[in-house]
Order: C-alpha cells, then structure tokens, then sequence
C-alpha cells in the first residue's frame, strides 16, 4: 500500500470530480456534484451563529454540516464525547454556539438545528472557501486530563490527507473506507470524511460497531471496502465468525498495536494491518506495517528532529509551524521513528523504566483477558506499585504467569482487582475521569 506523492496545492477541479462518487448515504449513491448541491442547501438554512456542535451521527450528514458551516465562516466545534454534560461544559467557554445533529438533544437551553440531507439529484460546483480560516475545533479525548481545544483550518486538513494518502498509495485508488470511529474524532475525522473529499476514496456514511454489522457492510459493499478501526474493536473481530473475503485494507489507530494481534488480524480477517500514528494536535504524520517493519514511516515531506532538549519537534507542510510532541522518541538517521511512550505514561520502580501503555498491551494480549488496564499506587513517596485492573475469569496466577515472560519482576501486578467492565470511549479509550471513578471503589 505504500508510495509516495508530492502533495498538490489544488483541490479537485471540479468539472472532472462532479460525476464521480462521493458517498455511499442510507445505500444510495452521493456524486461529488450532488454533496455540494446539498452543502448549498444546508448552508443557506443554517442559523447565524458564530460556533456549532457538530453531534451528527451518521457521516454524511456530519460532512454536509461541517462544509456548510464553513461556507457560512461557521466554527464546528468536535466534542470529545456526545455526553449532554461534556457539551454544556464545553459551551461555556463558546457563546453563542447551537447544536446541530439527527434528533432533538435533551439540553435545555441551547438552541438545535435538525440535519437533513436534502436528497439532491442536482450537480453543483465546489462552494468557495476561505481555506485559512479556523473550520474546527477538536477535543482531545481526556485519556490524561481535562479535554484540551485544538483549532485546525481546512487548508490543514486537505494537505494532510494529500500527504497521507499518497504516502500509503491511496490516492487514486476508489476503496469504500468502512469506519468504526465516530467522525467527531480525529482519526475518524481524517480518514472517514476529509480523505474521501481530497481523493477518490468512497465515504461510507454508516458507524458499524458489532462485528455481525461491520461483516455485514464489507460483504455488501458495492467498492473494494477498506475497515478503518482500532485494537479495541480488531480484538472482537478476530473471534467473529464474519465473511471478511471482500476486504482489501485494514487500518487501525487510536493504539498500538500488539504484534500478537497484528497477526491474529492478518490469520482471522486476511489483512496485515497498517497503523497511522498522530495526534489531535497534528493529525497523522507517519505509518507502519507492524507485521513487516518495527519502525514509523514519516508521510512524504514530513521531518521529526529533536532539540536540545531531547525534545521532539515535527515538521510538516500541514502544519504552520513545527510542533513540540508529547511522545518520546528514537529517530534513526533516515528519518524512520520509534515509539518509547508519552513522558506522562514512561513509570519508574527499582530503578527500572517501563511504559504503561506498554504494559497494558501485554496484559490485553493474555489469552482470557477481556479488558484491562495498569495503574500505579504510590504509597509512599519512594515506593510505588503497579496495581492491574480487569475483566477476566482468569485467576490471579494465571494472570501473572502470562505476564512474566514480557516483563521484569518488578513490572509483574503486585494487586490485581476484577470488574465487570471498563467504560471504555467509542474510540476504545479510557477517559482520567472514568478511571478515577474505578479507583475510587477499588481502593
């Protein structure tokens, strides 16, 4: 799947992307003409307002929305979760913003825009944008803290899908990207909306989540599909009994990805796959092929170096600025990366170094394992330790035993606590807030 491209400063001429597909929308066909027929339609509907919500669940329609808001110099704002209480929160800090999705919210006192598609059968041309413009503003997701705004232009967005496509040889290739993310997310952002609208990758407009739906919608799919998703939901699909012969790629991101699931994707589903790895703040900016290299590629044109200060910074056309990441990082000399871990996330015990996410994936990766997750307890200020927490019917035993082959006896739980489950997001991570809550029965 990988080649390169030099990113084109141009969106798609208009009269030769018209006629071509756009979306697959409740099974009918969306041509490129008719979205910017609808966009028009919603645009001219839209109350004056300076922010909105985009809470829309189905993909098109979050599409219409956040285009047409930008034609009206609109501000989308992409909470972090649907939750009614995260909303109101975010509100406060943004007067004047309506709500804008499928049904009524129950959220007294913010006004709210139903979203419609107008079914069009006319063809239009690209409604002008002034691209440089602030279009968005994402939420991190809260996994290690308060959720932080992240403004992006839409210029950011088509030269980052540009050097993202390219890069992994998708840019003249018409796949049907079947996402399990939900648009207001980054990765479900990037991959499901803006890289359909700068190449010619098919937009599916549903979110399948179960994995008798996701089957369902790669069997049936009119267009090679390409599954856009993450470890959480690979780890159910690879002990489905779905028909996964239609599949042509497999995408996964939001976490690293184990080579034990890599490869138990690749045997149950027939798909090595590939991982992107960015951030809310970035987007994407490099990927890999875990089954066949260990190492980040960076897209095309996309630099990391690091200061001084160890610290890394990247440096991306998409970008208007270098950036200072959050991540720890091995640069080797042709530019490939490895990934040690967010500072925040690197533990130290007996004089040893480990990452929590690391440890997490091997807990995940023990056979009986549903759901789990590492914490540390400081007891004192020169003593921690590492306490798991899971949904299993493995005893403890069982439980460490799988784990010593991986890790140093120092890393090995030295308390393991059961629940029923771990209120994971839609993107299969797990919110500070909620994680404090379970600490807080637990000890």
């Amino acid at each position: 799947m990988q080649e390169t491209n030099t990113p084109s400063k141009s969106f798609h001429p208009t009269p030769l992307a018209s006629e071509e597909p756009f979306a697959l929308h409740q099974g009918k066909l969306i041509r490129r003409g008719n979205l910017w027929s609808d966009v028009r339609k919603i645009a001219g509907c839209l109350p004056d307002r300076p922010y909105v919500f985009n809470l829309c669940e189905n993909r098109y329609l979050f599409c219409l929305l956040l285009l047409a808001a930008a034609s009206r110099g609109q501000i989308c704002l992409l909470p972090p979760s649907g939750l009614m209480t995260v909303v109101k929160e975010i509100s406060r800090e943004y007067p004047g913003a309506y709500l804008a999705c499928e049904r009524a919210p129950d959220l007294p006192g913010l006004e709210w825009f139903p979203v419609e598609a107008p079914g069009s059968e006319d063809i239009a041309l690209e409604i002008g944008f002034d691209w440089d413009r602030t279009a968005l503003i994402a939420f991190t997701s809260g996994s290690t803290g308060k959720p932080k705004p992240c403004a992006h232009t839409l210029t950011t967005f088509r030269v980052s899908a540009e050097l993202a496509v390219g890069s992994l040889g998708l840019s003249h290739q018409r796949l049907l990207m079947v996402s399990t993310t939900p648009p207001q997310h980054m990765y479900g952002l990037e991959t499901s909306v803006f890289w359909p609208l700068f190449s010619s990758l098919i937009m599916h407009d549903e979110r399948p989540f179960f994995p008798a739906d996701i089957s369902r919608v790669v069997e049936t799919a009119p267009w090679p599909p390409m599954l856009v998703t993450t470890p959480t939901h690979l780890r159910s699909l690879t002990k489905s009994n779905g028909s996964w012969i239609q599949l042509v790629g497999i995408l996964s991101a939001t976490d690293t990805l184990s080579e034990k699931l890599a490869q138990e994707t690749y045997s149950a589903l027939g798909q090595s796959p590939y991982e992107i790895y960015g951030s809310t703040e970035t987007l994407s900016f490099a990927s890999r092929e875990l089954l066949r290299e260990s190492l980040w590629r960076p897209y095309k044109n996309i630099r990391l170096r690091q200061d001084e200060a160890g610290q890394t910074i990247l440096e991306s056309p998409h970008l208007k600025a270098p950036a200072l990441l959050q991540d720890s990082f091995i640069i080797e000399v042709n530019g490939q990366f490895a990934l040690q871990g967010r500072d925040l996330d690197l533990i130290k015990i007996g004089g040893k170094r480990a990452s929590l996410s690391e440890l997490n994936r091997r807990l995940n990766d023990i056979e009986g394992i549903e759901d789990g997750f590492f914490f540390i307890q400081k007891k004192v200020p020169d003593e921690s330790r590492l306490i798991a927490v899971v949904v299993s019917c493995l005893d403890k035993q069982a439980i460490r035993k799988g784990l010593q082959p991986y890790l140093d006896e120092v890393f090995l739980p030295r308390k393991i606590h059961y629940i029923s489950a771990i209120p994971r997001n839609e993107v299969g991570k797990l919110a500070k807030v909620d994680m404090e809550n379970i600490l807080a029965g637990l000890i």
